[in-house]
């Protein structure tokens, strides 16, 4: 810890002299500052670097001779991996840089130590250092797709990763087709799917690297809310394949409450590119904020916003699905009033979506608008979740404040989650601009983010800032989360780099 601090400390003297420099070059005529170019017949030399060890984003100071005064000349690679040269004084003899993220394609683990040699290549003459810097693996926050112009505006555009720009990314989710094609790795391909709030869905190919436009709201379907895929279940013939499921939010019982995409077999995606309305409706009700699989038994749950209810639906092999609750033979008529349902969450108008762990076990029913978190447990013989209980939040106040269980934590607007293989949950706590962790015991804690405090900046995870992040996914393959920043209209990740 010591090392780590006096080399910060160094590290800082380096750049205050640096910015000294800069402030006092600008102050002065501009023939008087002299730019030393670099000279092909005498050799580069790197006298020292520091600090010594560090993460991705450290800002590293490269003392040496004959750099050159032009930045543009010079490069510089860590671990054979190009570095952001930002400066270099005009003696040509101090590179300020940014050591980049050497994570590469490979799995790494938090904490994880290598020595990574470092370069630097001026014209057709390069030097490596003899000393190596100390890199450590940690998790960071980063910029995975999206930008905003100087003004912050943007607006849907679709293209490849570098080009591809969003307006309100809201709720993420992974499509895993186990049928489709394999990676170079042979895996499974993963790729993304994503709902812009009030805006339509879009589609995030993993593997060509492009986004593309899967619908535009509109025709009745105007506040696509959640997605949802079928489980492949072929010794099932009442439930179909390869379909995803979403959900929306209309005014009225006989608007159109849950729409079907079937995936292409050429195209192995979810709707076809240039068709406006890929969708079909299957059922038709009021104020859906949100259903889900359930991972082990298929069955499809949904809520209603207006009295909080909870639905199930017991018929899916038909063209209009069937719904009620607690039991098959209590069903709605499509279009008409929901009023068989299994329970009510709380009250009227409660804002919620139902997200369930992958063990099937439980759910958490997680209120956006009256800022809490309840938990359900699902009874494996009754293929029914038990009636949800407050687990963590305040109910109706919103806030921060870390802790344990209900009362002694808050939130302001907790969204979509994503669980780890240890039932941990990480939940966009939207208008606290952050990412909470909420353990199986109740334990919350801030995993990213700096709360109350909205902006854009990535970094460490605690050092990086959000603004209104909603939506939220995990690739446990990878260790990777990938964020919806709604109000900074970018898609981030969390990985460890």
């Amino acid at each position: 810890m010591k090392n780590t601090y006096k080399s910060l400390l160094r590290m800082m003297s380096m750049m205050s002299l640096l910015f000294f420099l800069a402030y006092f070059t600008s102050c002065v005529e501009p023939e008087i500052i002299k730019i030393i170019d670099h000279d092909p017949l005498r050799p580069v030399t790197i006298t020292s670097f520091s600090p010594d060890s560090g993460r991705v984003a450290t800002q590293m100071l490269i003392k040496g001779e004959n750099f050159g005064g032009n930045k543009d000349s010079i490069a510089v690679y860590i671990n054979n991996l190009k570095a952001a040269v930002i400066g270099v004084n005009p003696g040509g003899t101090l590179i300020y840089c940014i050591v980049p993220s050497l994570r590469g394609n490979d799995f790494r683990e938090e904490g994880e130590e290598i020595e990574a040699p470092v370069r630097v290549v001026v014209g057709n003459t390069a030097v490596t250092s003899e000393k190596k810097l100390i890199y450590t693996f940690t998790k960071n926050v980063s910029t995975f797709l999206g930008f905003t112009d100087q003004d912050g505006n943007t607006a849907i555009v679709d293209g490849t990763f570098e080009k591809a720009q969003f307006q309100s990314p809201f709720w993420m989710a992974f499509d895993t087709d186990v049928d489709g094609p394999k990676d170079s790795n042979g895996k499974v391909k993963k790729n993304i799917y994503l709902i812009e709030e009030n805006n339509g869905v879009r589609f995030i190919d993993m593997y060509n690297k492009e986004v593309s436009t899967v619908f535009r709201t509109g025709n009745g379907v105007g506040r696509p809310r959640t997605i949802a895929f079928t489980l492949n279940d072929p010794n099932n013939s009442a439930y179909i394949r390869d379909t995803m499921i979403i959900a929306n939010d209309a005014g009225g019982w006989g608007d159109i409450g849950t729409i079907v995409i079937p995936r292409d077999s050429v195209t192995r995606r979810f709707g076809k590119p240039g068709i406006s309305v890929p969708w079909r409706v299957v059922m038709h009700h009021k104020q859906c904020n949100g259903g889900a699989i359930h991972p082990i038994s298929g069955d499809y749950w949904f809520n209603s916003y207006e009295k909080s209810q909870v639905y199930k639906v017991f018929k899916r092999d038909a063209l209009t699905w069937r719904y009620g609750g607690p039991s098959a033979d209590k069903l709605n008529e499509d279009g008409k009033e929901g009023v068989n349902f299994f329970f009510l969450v709380q009250d009227n108008n409660w804002e919620f979506n139902i997200q369930i762990a992958p063990s099937g076990s439980f759910a958490y029913i997680v209120s956006k608008n009256q800022h809490y978190i309840a938990k359900m447990e699902y009874n494996f013989e009754k293929k029914a979740f038990e009636r949800p209980q407050p687990f963590v939040g305040s109910q109706k106040r919103a806030g921060f404040k870390d802790g344990v269980g209900v009362g002694n934590t808050l939130f302001n607007q907790p969204q979509q989650g994503a669980f780890d293989k240890f039932d941990n949950f990480y939940v966009c706590d939207g208008e606290n601009n952050c990412i909470r962790k909420v353990t199986p015991q109740g334990q919350v804690s801030t995993y990213a983010g700096r709360p109350e405090n909205p902006g854009y900046s990535d970094g460490a995870l605690r050092d990086a800032q959000f603004d209104g992040p909603f939506g939220i996914i995990y690739d446990d393959e990878i260790n990777t989360f990938y964020i919806a920043d709604r109000d900074n209209r970018r898609i981030r990740s969390i990985k460890v780099e």
